[in-house]
């Protein structure tokens, strides 16, 4: 983009939807910088030494064989989340209602929290790597083992890190959710991704890591198993997507090698934003093929990094845009200089 030729609005090439980016507004006056808050006073129930304040785990690494009880030492504990959104139980013949206006059904799920240290970090930036490493193996054996239950369809991956981004404790976890639907926005992905294969014959993210390659503008990462880019129609500064080079649909498939180069990828990735942007808020997430889904070769698993420095307003909320200030050229210049 060229900052002198004024604002540009940009269409997502899967998706669809519409991004203004308006760099001239970020010359008004706000505060991208996050208030680093002061560490809390509080009985924290992840750290090491508190276990007794939690559930009892349904995982925990590194696996010992010999281990009796929770306080013994461990680095990554998965946990049932005590709050859930969604119901534990699961009916053979879950209730319904349908009408012309209405339709629901129970909302059954699974939900588990990753606590991804002992001690009281607050960031996946500032885990050691070996807990980086710890935490992804732990997303994948927990996504394996709840498609060999058969209950659910999905598992959503995620990280909510502060407040601005619906983290409620500070100390460094993820959360898994497993539902019995497919959620929409997977949906649309998928049938976007089999729309243009019926066009092209060709996978829409193997051509997108292509152009974006070529182009380079937007490229922060690439190394033979792994592209990070920022999207061309990122939503917000310093969006950024990492994606595996070779077509994969599954990320309960990724080896052991590729799955230990993304966690180091994804924690250089957020030393570089925590860098630029004074330790935002942020989230990320796993977009992974359904249990279900048979057409593993139009899709990719990829990781989406959302640093929560904007709010969408009124405009944004009455027309479905998003507004950018900062490019997608830009972001990934800055993320690439960081190193």
């Amino acid at each position: 983009m060229n900052p002198s030729s004024g604002n540009e609005l940009r269409r997502d090439p899967l998706l669809g939807f519409q991004v203004v980016i308006a760099e001239g507004r970020e010359s008004r006056p706000q505060q991208w910088n996050a208030t680093i808050p002061a560490p809390s006073a509080m009985r924290c129930p992840f750290c090491g030494g508190h276990e007794d304040s939690t559930p009892h785990e349904r995982l925990v690494l590194p696996q010992n064989l010999s281990r009796k009880n929770d306080q013994e030492p461990w680095e990554v504990r998965v946990l049932p989340n005590i709050y859930p959104s969604l119901s534990p139980d699961f009916p053979e013949h879950p209730p319904q209602t349908s009408g012309p206006f209405s339709e629901s059904v129970t909302a059954s799920g699974i939900q588990e929290v990753i606590v991804e240290s002992p001690k009281h970090v607050r960031s996946f930036a500032q885990l050691p790597e070996q807990n980086a490493i710890l935490t992804f193996q732990a997303y994948q054996m927990r996504l394996n083992a709840i498609r060999e239950e058969g209950r659910c369809r999905y598992v959503q991956l995620f990280k909510n890190n502060g407040p601005a981004a619906g983290a409620s404790l500070e100390h460094s976890h993820s959360q898994l959710m497993a539902t019995r639907t497919i959620p929409p926005i997977i949906e649309q992905e998928l049938a976007a991704g089999e729309a243009y294969f019926q066009k092209t014959q060709r996978s829409f993210w193997s051509d997108l890591i292509e152009s974006e390659l070529a182009a380079g503008t937007r490229i922060v990462h690439a190394d033979d198993q792994l592209v990070a880019l920022c999207p061309y129609a990122s939503r917000m500064p310093f969006e950024v997507t990492i994606l595996p080079r070779a077509s994969q649909a599954d990320f309960g498939q990724a080896n052991s090698t590729l799955l230990e180069q993304l966690a180091l990828l994804l924690r250089s990735i957020l030393v570089r934003v925590e860098k630029a942007l004074n330790f935002p808020a942020y989230n990320y997430l796993i977009h992974t093929m359904p249990f279900d889904t048979f057409s593993p070769d139009h899709y990719h698993w990829h990781v989406e990094v959302l640093p929560r420095v904007t709010v969408r307003a009124g405009f944004e909320w009455g027309t479905g845009l998003y507004v950018n200030p900062l490019s997608p050229e830009r972001a990934a210049r800055i993320l690439r200089e960081s190193l």
